[in-house]
C-alpha cells in the first residue's frame, strides 16, 4: 500500500523549521529586550530600584571610568531603553542589537579581573550572556515575527549582523579608550 504521505526520515519541513526558528528568535528578542530595557530604566530614571544617572555615573568611577561619567551614564541608559526597544520589537534590529552587545562587552570588560561569577558586585557572568544574546539576534537577525519583516537585513542578517558586530566593537574600543 502506498501512503499519501512522503517520509521525510523524521527530519522537519522547512515550514516546520522556519516556524521553530521565527519563534525562538522572538522568545530570545523579548527576553534580551525587556531585561536590556529595564536595567536602562534603572540607570537613567532609577526605576525598579536602580541608581538613576548620578549613582549610576558613581558606579562607572568605582568601575575605573574616569571621565565624562555622566555622559556616559547617559549613553549606556539610552543605549540599553533603545536597542533593547528596537530588539524587543524587532525594528532595525542589527542597530538595537549592536548597541547592546556594545554596552556588554564594556562591562564585561571591566568586570573581567572580578573573576566569573557574580560575588559583591564582581563577576561578568550576566553581562557575557547578554551579550551572547545580543550577538546571537545581530547574526541571526529579528526572524519573520518582527516589523523588520520585509527588510534587506531581515534578508540578509549576517551581512548586516558583522556590520553591526563592527560599530559594536569600535564603539566599545572608544568607549574604553576615552573614558578610562
Amino acid at each position: 500500500m502506498i501512503s499519501d504521505v512522503a517520509d521525510s526520515g523524521g527530519d522537519p519541513g522547512p515550514a516546520e523549521t522556519r516556524g521553530g526558528i521565527d519563534l525562538g528568535l522572538l522568545v530570545l528578542r523579548v527576553v534580551l529586550g525587556v531585561t536590556m530595557g529595564a536595567h536602562g530604566l534603572q540607570h537613567l530614571f532609577g526605576a525598579f530600584g536602580g541608581p538613576g544617572v548620578g549613582g549610576f555615573a558613581r558606579v562607572l568611577g568605582n568601575f575605573g571610568y574616569t571621565t565624562q561619567t555622566t555622559l556616559l551614564s547617559w549613553v549606556t541608559g539610552i543605549s540599553e531603553v533603545a536597542g533593547g526597544a528596537l530588539v524587543l520589537v524587532g525594528l532595525f534590529t542589527p542597530i538595537g542589537a549592536a548597541a547592546l552587545l556594545g554596552v556588554c562587552a564594556n562591562i564585561v570588560y571591566v568586570k573581567f579581573s572580578g573573576g566569573f561569577f557574580q560575588k559583591e558586585g564582581q563577576g561578568f557572568e550576566l553581562e557575557l550572556l547578554l551579550g551572547a544574546a545580543s550577538l546571537a539576534v545581530l547574526l541571526a537577525g529579528a526572524g519573520r515575527l518582527s516589523l523588520d519583516v520585509n527588510t534587506p537585513w531581515r534578508k540578509r542578517p549576517l551581512s548586516f549582523g558583522l556590520i553591526g558586530l563592527l560599530l559594536a566593537a569600535a564603539a566599545s574600543v572608544v568607549v574604553i579608550v576615552l573614558c578610562r
